[in-house]
Order: C-alpha cells, then structure tokens, then sequence
C-alpha cells in the first residue's frame, strides 16, 4: 500500500533525531518529498504507520497518514527528481501488479 505521510512539527524536523528511522521501519520503500512528508510504500496498516510515526514526534505535534491511489495519479515531469520519479513509476507497476492478482 502507498501512504502520503504528513507531520506537523513544533520543532524543526532535524530536532526530531528519531523520525525518519521510524518512518524507515515500516517502508518497503520510501520517498521523503520534504522535511516532514513522505510517500511510503508499506506492508503495514495505515494505523502501524501513524503509531510508529507518533512514537518519534511530540504529543503536541501531528502526523497525517493517507492510503494513496497511485494509479490513476498524474505528477509533472520531476526531472529533477530522478528518485522520485522511480519511486512513483515502481509504485505504479505494483499496484497494476497487485490489482491484477485480486
């Protein structure tokens, strides 16, 4: 499944010396797009995803975790962007891959 992870941070995201690990531990695969947004490519419910997300931001900080369609999903170019743009085309080709099997 691919998520859209979002947090919203009191601090700066570099004060959080935990968070991308805990974003990493539950990623087959990952692409951080900014400080505090991910897509993730995970085995995990969207739920194990935003508890281990929570275990490394603050109780006043939030994070957002979103079940993405990535098949019908339309980016620009991101030529700049040369993992990104792997990242959302190996994406693609699995979730092809896992609708033809269901």
């Amino acid at each position: 499944m691919l998520y859209g992870v979002l947090c919203r941070l009191g601090r700066p995201a570099g004060e959080y010396p935990t968070l991308l690990g805990a974003v990493q531990s539950v990623s087959v695969a990952l692409w951080q797009v900014s400080d505090t947004s991910w897509l993730v490519e995970s085995e995990q419910a969207a739920a194990v995803v935003r508890d281990a997300v929570a275990a490394a931001i603050e109780p006043a900080d939030f994070a957002l975790v979103f079940p993405l369609d990535v098949a019908p999903a339309v980016w620009t170019s991101l030529a700049a962007q040369r993992y990104g743009r792997r990242f959302l085309e190996s994406a693609l080709v699995r979730e092809r891959a896992r609708r033809a099997s269901v």
